[in-house]
């Protein structure tokens, strides 16, 4: 079974994100987007609070930089090389301070969502974006 399921797995150049809309496919050098800083504080679902203050890219700068319009976004998935995957709506990814990608120390790109009462979608090892479009 594992084997199966390692199939199915997106892969995606070291440094790139694969986004998607209304079948067309595209890889995002995650180094040609501008950086920001990023900082807040995410709840898990044990109600344990951690503080971040990293450097980021907004998720819809990330659309953006793959040739897409966030605002034509019903809906965003985004999906870890594991498969798990968070849903955010269009309004979300669109809300400035709410959703980002950071790096982490081993060079894999995280979604971090402010304002959820828990991070179940603070998305770890992220490979794809898939836009719905309204």
């Amino acid at each position: 079974m594992a084997i199966a399921h390692s199939n199915t797995r997106t892969e995606v150049p070291d440094g790139a994100l694969l986004v998607s809309c209304g079948g067309e496919k595209k890889y995002v050098d995650l180094n040609s987007l501008n950086a920001v800083p990023v900082q807040g504080s995410v709840v898990n679902g044990k109600g344990e609070k951690s503080d971040i203050d990293i450097h980021g890219v907004p998720l819809a700068d990330v659309i953006k930089g793959a040739g897409f319009d966030p605002n034509n976004a019903a809906a965003v998935k985004v999906t870890a090389d594991d498969e798990f995957s968070a849903e955010l709506s269009g309004d979300e990814v669109n809300e400035a301070g709410k959703a980002y990608l950071v790096g982490e120390d081993d060079g894999s790109m995280r979604l971090v969502v402010f304002g959820d009462s828990n991070a179940k979608r603070n998305v770890r090892n992220v490979v794809s974006v898939e836009i719905s479009l309204k």
